[in-house]
């Protein structure tokens, strides 16, 4: 088992199940003391956590409230004295193109997957940065999508949490340019269908659902583990699943063309 994380301080939003709950299983079993920030109920989390034979505790957290963020990041640095990683995962998702999605339900998206995640990297900037100060690990992990890199074509349009996706890689991309030269490492999670509990329920319920998303799908685990690599490696973004990869190849094809096609007589 690696201890890469032996001791250190790993916050998670969102960890009460999903990727953020594999995300504190990945951190625990490589040595780290965990905390869990989730509106939902996490204790059943942090006892699978503690099986493990680490340190686990949780907070209850709603992060599209900034003061919630400030206090669970305030909640890890008095129960184990510092933060070394913030795994900022907290997210929702709706379906629907632009035509069709309800006004309210896109606010929703965008106050967690956006502004929560804005919440989480500015409660936890100056923790971070004081550890890189102090010789210490000092890790941000955004958790977007591979619909932080384009538009997917074998998923059904969920255009608003695409468009969060696409916020999140420009919250990651600043957070570099920000705390990069203060000595943390910032990177995004950019995972594609993950099996966690509510996609397998879906699987089960919907043949239809299954047959589209079965081909592409990862267990939780294998991204976590794919997630904590790539982070300690310093990769900028982090793909864990080579479906992911063609439809990226071709969005920055096509960038690059447009790019390519500015004349040269523009200005």
């Amino acid at each position: 088992m690696s201890k890469d994380l032996d001791g250190d301080v790993v916050l998670v939003t969102g960890g009460a199940a999903g990727v953020g709950k594999a995300l504190a299983l990945e951190a625990a079993r490589r040595g780290a003391k965990v905390v869990l920030a989730d509106i939902a109920d996490a204790e059943s989390a942090v006892a699978e956590l503690r099986t493990l034979g680490g340190s686990a505790e949780w907070i209850r957290t709603d992060m599209r409230n900034f003061a919630e963020a400030e206090a669970a990041v305030s909640f890890a640095q008095d129960r184990f004295g510092r933060l070394n990683v913030l795994c900022n995962n907290a997210g929702m998702g709706v379906g629907g193109g632009l035509h069709e999605v309800d006004p309210e339900q896109a606010k929703a998206v965008f106050d967690l997957n956006v502004l929560g995640l804005f919440h989480g990297i500015r409660a936890a900037a100056a923790a971070l940065i004081a550890s890189a100060a102090a010789g210490q690990s000092a890790y941000l992990l955004n958790t977007g999508s591979e619909h932080s890199l384009g538009v997917p074509p074998y998923v059904t349009p969920i255009s608003i949490y695409t468009a969060s996706k696409y916020a999140a890689l420009g919250l990651t991309d600043t957070a570099r340019r920000d705390l990069g030269p203060l000595g943390v490492s910032v990177s995004l999670l950019a995972p594609g269908w993950v099996l966690t509990e509510n996609v397998q329920n879906f699987i089960k319920a919907s043949p239809e659902f299954a047959a589209a998303v079965s081909p592409y799908a990862q267990k939780a685990s294998t991204v976590a583990r794919l997630a904590f690599d790539g982070l300690l490696a310093g990769r900028h973004v982090i793909l864990t699943n080579g479906a992911s990869q063609e439809f990226a190849r071709e969005r920055l094809a096509a960038l690059s063309r447009d790019i390519d096609a500015l004349p040269s007589t523009s200005q």
